[in-house]
């Protein structure tokens, strides 16, 4: 194999190795996800607003994603706006962080949201809502476009899990207690990306020491 085949290679599965290291908003729907834009402010690379936007609940409401990363930090901020600019997500005013935080485990994790942090929050209006996460390697972007409502049509509390095992509850407040069976049956099911992450690095370097 010669030097060339080898670089482009090691390329390949290194870029595989970063993209597993992305994040992806799970629940409620986002705008889209596209890894190689994530990294873009203020939306991951997604700045029109979806024409269609789930309902989310003024109490109890969460954001579930899905980390590449075992270690990350996360903010989540909230605008009151049909169709929030670039400049508005900048404004402190209207993005308002209505949670953050850190885990240290990958896959699924469900963010609480204390949506009284932000006034303008009201049954029935339209807003953003913007993930920010860092797992170490600079800050990555998702958005979520809803509508707030007391008492959403299709909302499904089962989708806030943790694959930690950890107790799996949408308010802020609470302290938890068991692991919900779903958290528990997704993290023995999925393979922890972590580890894929170092193998695909691992493998790609005695590759090179071999072959080279």
């Amino acid at each position: 194999m010669s030097r060339f085949n080898v670089v482009f290679l090691l390329a390949a599965l290194l870029s595989v190795q970063s993209a597993l290291a992305h994040f992806q908003v799970t629940y409620p729907g986002s705008r889209g996800f596209d890894e190689n834009k994530e990294p873009t402010a203020p939306c991951g690379g997604f700045d029109t607003v979806s024409a269609a936007r789930a309902e989310v609940p003024l109490k109890d409401a969460f954001i579930e994603i899905n980390s590449g990363h075992t270690s990350y930090s996360y903010v989540v901020n909230v605008l009151v706006n049909n169709n929030p600019s670039t400049a508005d997500f900048a404004n402190t005013s209207q993005a308002v962080a209505v949670a953050n935080g850190s885990r240290n485990y990958p896959q699924a994790a469900c963010l609480s949201l204390d949506l009284n942090k932000n006034s303008a929050i009201k049954a029935g209006t339209n807003g953003t809502i913007q993930i920010i996460y860092n797992g170490g390697d600079g800050e990555l972007y998702q958005c979520a476009d809803v509508t707030f409502v007391d008492n959403p049509k299709n909302w499904n509390n089962s989708m806030c899990t943790n694959a930690d095992g950890s107790a799996s509850s949408s308010s802020p407040s609470s302290s938890g207690s068991s692991p919900s069976a779903s958290a528990t049956a997704q993290s023995d099911a999925m393979p922890s990306v972590h580890f894929g992450s170092f193998f695909l690095f691992t493998t790609a370097l005695l590759v090179a020491f071999v072959i080279v």
